[in-house]
């Protein structure tokens, strides 16, 4: 499976949430239930400075799972209070039981301004 280009926006002090169906080759959903979920983003490919996306396995069978930042930090969670204006790359990558990773989705983040 390559992994398939999704981009997002995230407005700078406000929660962000995407739910994103994850499927097999033959557009069948992928049973996550035996999987590990990580998802990051950073300035970069090459910066060692990440930020957890926090994935989530919402419906396994199904494929589902979602990737989500606080609108503010705490010491274990970087808001979007503290993100910097600007583009990142991100992806989401699956380990299975064997720990094989396989990169399933990547794209752009660009964090923009917020008003309110």
């Amino acid at each position: 499976m390559s992994a398939i280009p999704i981009n997002f926006i995230i407005y700078k002090n406000t929660d962000f949430k995407v739910s994103i169906n994850i499927r097999n080759s033959d557009n069948t959903f992928l049973d996550l239930t035996h999987y590990t979920v990580e998802a990051k983003m950073a300035r970069n490919f090459t910066t060692t400075s990440k930020i957890n996306l926090n994935p989530q396995k919402i419906d396994p069978i199904a494929g589902l799972i979602q990737l989500s930042l606080q609108d503010t930090s705490t010491s274990l969670i970087t808001g979007t209070d503290n993100l910097k204006l600007g583009r990142y790359v991100y992806d989401v990558v699956l380990m299975d039981s064997s720990s094989l990773k396989e990169k399933v989705i990547t794209g752009i983040i660009d964090v923009q301004p917020s008003v309110t």
